[in-house]
């Protein structure tokens, strides 16, 4: 036997067209709240990912996780802390540059004066 749709149809039951008639009624009765609109809101993960865009483009970074790396029972002064992110970031850079020297075989390029 062939298989075939189901089909909606409209109940004809008394009691259910008897709720219907109520909800209605109870809809048109209620205030209208036409004016006040819902603010958008944005799939799961749309933000996040434009805000890694975001800070993927900025050059320069915050230096909040510096200073909570840093954190010690020690007290230093702004510029001093200013100083040591300044010069671990140099430290990093000047590896990575060594690394990539290791690594293209062209280490030797700048020691010859």
């Amino acid at each position: 036997m062939a298989r075939t749709k189901q089909i909606a149809r409209k109940s004809t039951k008394g009691k259910s067209q008897r709720k219907q008639l109520a909800r209605k009624a109870v809809r048109e009765s209620a205030p209208a709240t036409e004016g006040v609109k819902k603010p958008h809101r944005f799939r799961p993960g749309t933000v996040a990912l434009r805000e890694i865009c975001k800070y993927q483009k900025l050059t320069e970074l915050s230096n909040v996780w510096f200073e909570r790396e840093l954190k010690t029972n020690l007290r230093f002064q702004s510029s001093a802390v200013a100083e040591l992110e300044e010069a671990s970031d140099d430290f990093g850079v000047e590896k990575d540059e060594i690394n990539q020297r290791i690594s293209g075989k062209n280490l030797l390029k700048d020691r010859i004066f």
